[in-house]
């Protein structure tokens, strides 16, 4: 089985996750799985047709706007200065609250907004499902 494009580019963010976590790089780490999420979703959106464009620029815009949380949450974490309060939580901890889990919530309503159009379309819904659902017990 060939691997393609994004399969490779896959495997290189896990293995830079692991790396970086291992050599204690938190913010690398962060990265590199922000990395592993685009390319995982891009993988289960390029089959069984091509995604729309719109749907495209939204999986990349949520992985810029996921790094750039991360790295501000890095960069307002200072455990030697005094401390921020934003919304009640430290500064770092804020941005993953109120700004990382809101944007996982929005990959996942977004999957299902174009799953039935851009990945299991009726035609191949109907494939699908000739070749793996169960033939039903016939009643007596």
């Amino acid at each position: 089985m060939k691997a393609t494009l994004l399969a490779k580019l896959a495997a290189a963010a896990s293995l830079a996750a692991l790396l970086a976590g291992l050599a204690g790089m938190a913010a690398a780490f962060g990265l590199a799985a922000v990395a592993l999420i685009v390319l995982l979703a891009g993988l289960g959106l390029r089959a069984p047709g091509a995604p729309s464009r719109g749907t495209r620029a939204t999986l990349v815009a949520f992985g810029v706007l996921f790094g750039g949380l991360l790295l501000l949450a890095f960069r307002l974490h200072d455990p030697d200065g005094p401390l921020a309060l934003i919304g009640g939580f430290p500064a770092g901890t804020a941005m993953l609250v109120y700004g990382i889990g809101p944007l996982g919530l929005a990959l996942g309503v977004l999957y299902g907004l174009v799953f039935d159009r851009e990945i299991l379309r009726e035609g191949n819904q109907r494939r699908f499902l000739e070749r793996h659902a169960r033939p039903q017990p016939q009643k007596p």
